[in-house]
């Protein structure tokens, strides 16, 4: 009898446990959005990184009034940053400083086109500013002190190097949302889950690989070069075994992993026949523009069409000549659109039409070894379902 009573006793234990279980699953599943990856997608339905509105205005130097000048009526065009950032919100800002060569050589993102931007983000945030980067090549340390990035920190902003884990001891790992393309999940600094607000500041340059490195290509510094590259300085381990494929498909999944909230483009001095010095067709190109969006997809559109391309061309077409494009997997799996057409273009002033100000950017060397039957991928949008949804 007693026997009985504890197998019981037992059984009604383990009934309960059960039904608590079923019922912080089903809370789960019923309030916020699916965790998956680093930082969540803040839209579920429509283009995954929000409204396609970019602006287009000019920036004539990098004296930093014409920036401010600049930076301001950018943002007032696209109707404010209010419904990007919230008061109370940490904002995460990554530069391109894939190594220490000057701005004005048109390899790396200006410091006084972030210091503009923290000035419109101070007017509604008092909260943490991170400038976060993961260089390729020169060290991030050395990026930070050569190109003048220290005068962030005197604006009461941290300098992140996401190359290391410091100040964890230890990255943190982060699924893909909708399963990855070529990676099923990236391990990056866990400084990045905190940030509210992920800002891509990038450079208008040309990419002997991928094309074009924008806003979107921005992100290869994010995963960190301890992890991808332990043995060398370029991150080849993101490239793939075989870029043509491989790259484009890492490029997104690090933007599906880690969302962009806002993107812009230095286009003040860009780059065109590669996306820096080690490349021979590489040459400095002003562009005198600054492209500011809320959507990274379409803000690489428009800065593709400004470079003279068709940002909807796919291989073999240019600028696409030596891979498959990352702007038509990013469409495809929902995150924005490349057709200019379904972008809402705003112009600044002394802009009558956005071609008046398309400066054609020479191509990187072309890659002779493509086999003829060369195809890109297909893929499907990702399905992200918001568990309010399901109440």
């Amino acid at each position: 009898m007693k026997r009985k009573f504890v197998i019981f006793i037992a059984g009604l234990f383990v009934s309960v446990l059960l039904v608590a279980s079923s019922v912080n699953r089903s809370s789960e599943t019923e309030t916020g959005t699916i965790p998956c990856g680093v930082r969540p997608f803040k839209y579920t339905s429509g283009y995954l990184l929000g409204p396609p509105i970019v602006a287009v205005v000019k920036c004539n130097s990098y004296d930093l009034n014409e920036v401010r000048r600049a930076m301001d009526e950018a943002i007032g065009l696209i109707g404010g940053l209010g419904d990007i950032i919230k008061p109370g919100d940490i904002v995460g800002i990554k530069p391109n400083l894939c190594d220490n060569t000057p701005s004005e050589w048109g390899v790396t993102t200006h410091v006084n086109i972030v210091l503009a931007l923290i000035e419109q983000i101070r007017k509604i945030t008092n909260n943490e500013i991170i400038i976060m980067e993961g260089t390729g090549a020169s060290p991030t340390s050395d990026c930070f002190r050569d190109l003048g990035w220290k005068e962030i920190e005197r604006n009461g902003c941290a300098l992140l190097d996401l190359n290391h884990p410091f100040p964890h001891t230890e990255f943190g790992t982060y699924t893909i949302p909708g399963g990855g393309l070529h990676f099923k999940e990236l391990r990056l600094n866990k400084e990045i889950e905190k940030v509210d607000i992920f800002i891509s500041v990038a450079k208008l340059k040309m990419h002997s690989s991928a094309g074009i490195t924008l806003t979107l290509k921005n992100q290869f510094g994010v995963p960190p070069r301890d992890i991808y590259a332990p043995e060398g300085t370029s991150k080849m381990m993101l490239h793939g075994q075989d870029p043509r494929y491989d790259l484009p498909k890492v490029i997104n999944d690090i933007n599906a992993c880690n969302p962009i909230d806002l993107g812009i483009v230095d286009g003040v001095i860009g780059l065109e026949g590669g996306e820096g010095y080690w490349i021979p067709t590489a040459s400095r190109r002003a562009s005198h523009l600054l492209i500011v969006g809320k959507n990274a997809v379409a803000v690489d559109a428009v800065g593709t069409f400004l470079m003279g391309y068709d940002p909807t061309a796919e291989y073999p077409n240019p600028p696409f000549i030596n891979t498959q494009s990352h702007l038509r997997i990013a469409r495809d799996l929902g995150l924005g659109p490349t057709d200019l057409n379904k972008i809402d273009i705003r112009l600044g002033k002394g802009i009558k039409n956005l071609k008046d100000m398309v400066v054609k950017y020479g191509l990187p060397w072309q890659n002779p070894d493509i086999p003829a039957d060369f195809k890109p991928d297909e893929v499907k949008r990702i399905v992200i379902q918001n568990r309010e949804e399901k109440k």
